[in-house]
């Protein structure tokens, strides 16, 4: 399909959590370019429509880590999501406007992908480090509850 969109392990935040929502995304790619391959219109919208959905939702959870972590830069991390989301929610929109979801799919499937590889490579490995310190604390305070308590 042209440009290379997948999940690989130069992407890892290091936080299991992430990772695993950031595959399952990936895997919303390669489902779209096999419903565009078929020329599964109507298969290939209900993906759409899932893709965005989780990807808005997996923004909030990361942004919910972060704060919870105390990261300085979650407010200019949650400008950048926002604007995600007002790109991504256009394609829907395009959709429901009547335009040809296959085309509309081909689109969203290179530019949000491109998308997420740039923000995973960039924006997401600077708050990997506080968010994971963050987690290991919490997890350490637990095991010290169950030990010592």
């Amino acid at each position: 399909m042209g440009v290379s969109i997948a999940w690989s392990a130069e992407l890892e935040t290091g936080i299991d959590i992430i990772d695993q929502q950031h595959q399952r995304l990936f895997g919303y790619f390669e489902e779209i370019e096999q419903c565009i391959a078929t020329g599964d219109s109507a298969a290939v919208e209900q993906l759409c429509r899932g893709l965005i959905d989780y990807a808005i939702s997996h923004n909030s959870f990361e942004e919910s880590l972060m704060e919870k972590a105390g990261y300085p830069m979650h407010d200019a991390h949650h400008r950048v999501h926002e604007g995600f989301k007002t790109r991504a929610e256009g394609y829907l929109r395009r959709i429901d406007g009547g335009a040809e979801p296959l085309k509309v799919a081909r689109e969203m499937r290179t530019d949000i992908g491109l998308w997420l590889i740039n923000h995973i490579k960039h924006e997401d490995q600077h708050y990997a480090a506080c968010v994971k310190k963050s987690l290991d604390r919490g997890l350490m305070a637990r095991m010290l509850g169950k030990f010592f308590h």
